[in-house]
């Protein structure tokens, strides 16, 4: 990974926003810092992937409920219109294959 320093240079930030995301992805387990030698990206076991993977999926959909309720919809609205995002979103990666 890039220094923290060389980081926020390129993303043109704070070095302390760079610094902050480092520690939360080292907190989580995604990184690994060695003093002197840099920051790596860590090894994931299968079940934390899955947790990854389920914990960015869930929060995407509370957003999305958030956003459709804030707009007065309903729950059946709101189902209505993911299964059809979700229908066409797999028949999409279908023809990709």
């Amino acid at each position: 990974m890039p220094s923290i320093r060389e980081l926020a240079g390129e993303l043109k930030c704070s070095i302390i926003t760079v610094r902050r995301v480092y520690q939360d992805l080292e907190s989580e387990g995604l990184l690994r810092t060695r003093q002197g030698t840099g920051t790596f990206v860590a090894k994931v076991d299968s079940s934390q992937r899955e947790h990854f993977k389920r914990e960015a999926v869930e929060e995407a959909l509370n957003t999305a409920v958030d956003v459709g309720l804030s707009v007065k919809c309903d729950e059946v609205e709101l189902k209505e219109l993911f299964l059809s995002i979700l229908k066409r979103k797999y028949h999409a990666e279908e023809g990709k294959g």
